[in-house]
């Protein structure tokens, strides 16, 4: 699981440097998941954030470094994830798409 602090993701969040618009991926099981990447605290630090389809929380997935990737598995509370919801409207707004429709 992960090993990041939920204080540490959850200032990310709130800091809200969304690194460009949200995507959507297929996962192995061909479901659809929307990926959001926030810009971490360091240079070149990424963080993706994913939601399955019919989930109503986000989930920390992976953390892009200087170092290369690592991969967590941190479901996020109803809060944080409320938040991530707005960013990604805000996001897709920002670089000119329409959000598709969460579930």
């Amino acid at each position: 699981m992960s090993s990041i602090p939920l204080s540490d993701i959850a200032a990310i969040v709130t800091a809200a440097r969304v690194q460009g618009p949200p995507t959507v991926r297929t996962d192995p099981d061909g479901r659809p998941v929307r990926v959001l990447t926030l810009r971490g605290s360091r240079p070149g630090e990424l963080y993706d954030f994913t939601l399955d389809d019919g989930h109503r929380r986000w989930c920390l997935e992976s953390v892009s470094h200087e170092s290369g990737i690592d991969m967590h598995g941190r479901t996020l509370g109803k809060r944080l994830s409320a938040r991530l919801n707005a960013l990604r409207g805000t996001a897709a707004e920002h670089f000119g798409q329409r959000p598709p429709a969460l579930p």
